[in-house]
């Protein structure tokens, strides 16, 4: 699949070094403590670690001027959009509201639920996607998106979604994502 990102960025690795032999970051932790999984709700505790994330991509896009174009956030949709908290869109909607940009999460979404690409092999990963995200039409016109993700793996999600807001008329659309996983056998040679 072809980059249909201007730029992308993720504050750091799952694992020290990007070696999953090593401890978690500081930001992998975060994230580990603020995505809660299956049927399980959000906390205080969630909650306190997802507002720490957000500080930390304040910071981060405060001080890199590539992402200053941005005039709104997006966050990736999700696989399963009844679930009552979902940890990108809590994210772009803090970072919109405290950076002072349009939320348009509301305008790309999940039309239809999918099972997780996170386990899926790369062939299959676009294939799992496809027909199940919708951009609405004309809201995205002429505009530079941040599109937010909790955590980036293969990059396929993000791109997808990329694609589809470039389709819907945005101008450009950059990427930031929490945590960079360890584990990039999908992007190489493993698990095709």
């Amino acid at each position: 699949m072809k980059d249909f990102l201007a730029l992308s960025f993720a504050l750091d690795y799952e694992r020290k070094g990007g070696d999953p032999n090593r401890p978690q970051t500081k930001i992998g932790a975060l994230r580990s403590q603020a995505k809660p999984y299956g049927s399980q709700a959000a906390t205080k505790q969630t909650s306190a670690a997802a507002d720490q994330l957000v500080e930390h991509c304040l910071a981060f896009l405060n001080e890199m001027s590539c992402y200053e174009s941005a005039d709104c956030v997006v966050a990736m949709p999700p696989s399963d959009p009844a679930k009552s908290y979902n940890l990108p869109r809590h994210l772009a909607g803090r970072i919109a509201e405290k950076w002072k940009r349009e939320d348009l999460t509301e305008d790309l979404r999940t039309v239809k639920s999918r099972t997780s690409i996170k386990n899926v092999r790369l062939a299959k990963k676009l294939d799992t996607l496809l027909g199940t995200i919708k951009a609405t039409k004309n809201v995205f016109d002429g505009k530079r998106v941040l599109l937010i993700d909790d955590l980036y793996q293969s990059g396929i999600s993000m791109n997808y979604c990329a694609l589809l807001l470039l389709k819907a008329g945005a101008r450009k659309v950059f990427g930031l994502a929490c945590e960079k996983t360890c584990r990039n056998d999908d992007n190489v040679s493993g698990r095709m």
